[in-house]
């Protein structure tokens, strides 16, 4: 395959390169380059970031003509940019880009294209700040070629659940299909049901963790199962991942790797512990100490490079993971591997999921922020929050010492990840920075639009039913309005234009333990927002309108 510039300078004008409410031809790519070109000459540093993967690739298309290195942020929220040094760069959106009209570029306008441009990306490094990686598209292109000689067989046209700004999604939703000829959707899918009607066997999908371990309840994807799906930037629990080789039919391909490494190795799980194959071009080794190294042609030099993780060699050239080698912390003075702590607390059926971090405002000491089985939330409702956390403390008393034991807990509903599926350390800190949410844990059913259904459970230490009443708590109607308002802004990213209360009542009592029904709708235009809570037997609790 030809690199992507080669690809899209090549191309027929009319050809299909990304999908949406409308299709997006190379042309038009063409067009929009060589409209952008001239006004990225001796612009530094250019940051880009945008929703449209098709503005995306004509502003990388340009910027191989303005010869002018690119950084890929994660996002634009402003406090993050002054971290990454992007205050004052020029910054390249989907406000300051627009696709062209045009059928094509005029003649020779792109004539000037290299055929490599500097990349960096930005990673969580083990402290969570951002880390500074540079790559270029040609190792991009090269990683693209040998997953091409991979499961080329296999792929179709692309959807996603993934931004091309981190590079799995660049690669695996740009570079890669570009360089074959495959469309990709110019969108990603936020949520599975924007992906209803778009999947079937002929499609690649393009997820990670984040989605797949949480498949919808109410879409029947088994119906239109994708022909080949791929989850990268976490392991993907064996857990989730048989349950989506049960819908799917088939298991899905998980790629192991690194921003800087790029993908080394793959596996289809259809069992526990399944093995890891390194890819032809990657060579793979251990360090004195066990850790995976690799040596890849998408980076520079020939020097083993160390992943982090702990292996186990098998005879037939495949390895097993073993957990992470360099998580290690000091706590008071002594060194304590998270990871260790973490498995420890998974082990225990209480919990399925948990994360140990160390919390520098509070003299770095250990905390853990878990997500619980069934049985852990009701234990918990059951006992309140600070109970729980001695109860665990003393569960793992027969495989860590004291201060392995976290002393500081937050429990969710749902681990938080970003949307490659990752742990963000900053996130997970942000937990413990301040009072615990005044969210309650809840799952989202689903989502159409602007209306969201969820299941919210309520337990025993929810804040709202402190002191209200001391004989028999209960939950203030004015409590289930002010939940319904926060719930709303994190699933509906909505907030009511006012405090106005209109057409709510108040018609059954709501006792702590119970797990309530929850439906939400966003009326952008007038400001409003109107839910209805319903108790398990089907009585409802309250309802009305907000704002």
């Amino acid at each position: 395959m030809s690199g992507l510039v080669s690809a899209l300078l090549t191309a027929p004008a009319s050809r299909v390169v990304f999908t949406g409410q409308a299709p997006v031809t190379a042309g038009q790519i063409r067009a929009t380059a060589a409209d952008l070109a001239p006004r990225l000459a001796g612009r530094e540093p250019l940051f880009l970031h945008t929703v449209s993967a098709a503005l995306f690739t004509a502003a990388l298309l340009a910027a191989a003509v303005a010869r002018r290195r690119l950084a890929l942020p994660a996002h634009v929220q402003g406090g993050y940019l002054a971290e990454v040094g992007g205050t004052d760069a020029v910054l390249l959106d989907d406000t300051a880009l627009s696709l062209s009209s045009a059928t094509d570029a005029p003649p020779g306008s792109l004539k000037d294209a290299a055929e490599d441009v500097d990349l960096i990306f930005f990673t969580s490094g083990s402290t969570g700040a951002p880390k500074r990686i540079e790559r270029r598209l040609s190792q991009l292109e090269t990683e693209s070629r040998a997953l091409q000689a991979t499961f080329g067989g296999e792929t179709g046209p692309v959807q996603a659940t993934v931004s091309h700004q981190h590079i799995y999604g660049l690669i695996y939703r740009i570079v890669w299909p570009v360089m074959a000829g495959r469309p990709s959707a110019d969108i990603a899918a936020e949520y599975w049901e924007q992906l209803e009607g778009r999947l079937g066997q002929a499609v690649t999908l393009i997820s990670s963790p984040a989605h797949l371990t949480r498949l919808p309840p109410v879409m029947d994807l088994s119906s239109q199962a994708p022909g080949l799906v791929f989850s990268s930037g976490q392991l993907l629990p064996t857990p989730a991942a048989l349950a989506c080789a049960a819908v799917f039919g088939r298991p899905v391909t998980e790629v192991l790797g690194s921003t800087e490494t790029g993908g080394v190795a793959w596996r289809r799980q259809t069992g526990p512990d399944e093995p890891w194959t390194p890819f032809s071009v990657v060579t793979v080794g251990q360090d004195a100490a066990g850790g995976l190294t690799v040596i890849t042609p998408y980076l520079d030099g020939v020097d083993p490079f160390p992943m982090g993780d702990r292996v186990e060699p098998l005879h037939d050239g495949r390895f097993r993971l073993l957990g992470r080698a360099d998580r290690m912390e000091k706590i008071d003075g002594k060194r304590v591997s998270l990871t260790r702590v973490e498995e420890a607390l998974a082990a225990l059926p209480l919990i399925a999921e948990a994360a140990a971090l160390t919390l520098p405002d509070r003299q770095g000491s250990l905390g853990a922020v878990v997500e619980l089985t069934p049985t852990g939330q009701a234990t918990l409702r059951e006992k309140g929050a600070f109970r729980f956390g001695r109860l665990l403390r003393a569960a793992l008393a027969d495989r860590l010492e004291p201060i392995e034991r976290p002393k500081h807990w937050r429990f969710v509903a749902r681990m938080p990840v970003d949307a490659q599926g990752k742990r963000r350390i900053s996130d997970l800190r942000a937990r413990f920075a301040a009072d615990p949410p005044r969210v309650p844990p809840y799952e989202v059913v689903s989502r159409e639009g602007d209306t969201a259904r969820l299941k919210v459970s309520l337990p025993a230490d929810l804040i709202y039913f402190q002191g209200h009443f001391p004989e028999e708590a209960i939950l203030p109607g004015i409590s289930q309005v002010h939940m319904a308002v926060l719930i709303g802004e994190q699933t509906l990213d909505f907030v009511p234009a006012s405090a106005e209360l209109n057409r709510v009542k108040f018609k059954d009592i709501v006792r702590p333990g119970e797990v309530l029904d929850l439906t939400l709708t966003a009326d952008r235009e007038r400001g409003r927002l109107t839910f209805q809570w319903l108790r398990a037997n089907g009585n409802e609790a309250s309802a009305g309108v907000i704002g």
